[in-house]
């Protein structure tokens, strides 16, 4: 299984959204995508515009927090 990590600032959330639906684009079935970051980091706004752009394709992802 190949694992690839990226780091990265984005200044806004149009940014943020912007980026969630190219890797959604990017995505296929099993991928696993893990947010890491502070609170306030901007992890829910970008798994909430990453899964709108999957249901968009008719895929359903699950979102755990733990």
């Amino acid at each position: 299984m190949a694992s690839h990590a990226l780091d990265l600032t984005l200044h806004d959330a149009d940014q943020t959204a912007r980026l969630a639906v190219t890797l959604g684009r990017a995505l296929t079935a099993g991928d696993i995508v893990l947010l890491t970051g502070d609170v306030g980091a901007g992890k829910t706004h970008f798994a909430r515009a990453l899964i709108q752009s999957l249901m968009d394709e008719g895929l359903y992802p699950c979102l755990l927090y733990t």
